[in-house]
């Protein structure tokens, strides 16, 4: 026969080492993980947002300055590093080259954009279909943001009038 002391304990108690469900933590943390995509989500989604608007205004202004044979002016609000002193004049000779042989730039339609952001800036890369008075091209142009506006980092044309 055994005598119980006061005090003593007769079996483990789970009442004092209680901690949370696991389940309560669990769904506490995929709720954080939810708001965190959602976050990163919206960012992403602003982003392409503001790329595709302010590439849209930069390749217009970019299409009424060729149009308007304003190529100095094409040069100076471009990068440096695009425009530069060596690569003035040969930007000068194509942007030249283009508007005598295809004529003024009529509509553009965007046709594909990304945007990169990067430790060196923000890069947009915009893809569009372009109908100029004697033939339709597809331009892609490269930009870099700075202080919320586009400087143009790279232009590409494709065409099939160049070939005649």
């Amino acid at each position: 026969m055994s005598v119980a002391t006061p005090g003593a304990s007769q079996g483990p108690s789970f009442a004092e080492t209680q901690s949370p469900p696991r389940r309560v933590l669990w769904n506490w943390s995929l709720a954080a993980a939810a708001v965190l995509l959602i976050f990163l989500t919206w960012q992403c989604g602003s982003g392409l947002a503001q790329g595709r608007r302010l590439a849209n205004l930069a390749v217009r202004h970019f299409h009424q300055e060729l149009n308007g044979d304003q190529y100095e002016a094409i040069c100076q609000e471009a990068d440096e590093t695009f425009a530069s002193e060596e690569k003035h004049n040969e930007l000068v000779k194509v942007l030249t080259a283009v508007h005598a042989k295809l004529g003024d730039a009529v509509e553009e339609t965007l046709v594909g954009i990304n945007v990169n952001a990067t430790t060196n800036g923000t890069f947009i890369s915009s893809h569009y279909k372009t109908t100029f008075i004697r033939g339709t091209v597809v331009e892609t142009f490269t930009w870099m943001k700075k202080n919320g506006t586009l400087k143009l980092r790279g232009y590409h044309i494709e065409s099939n009038a160049f070939l005649n």
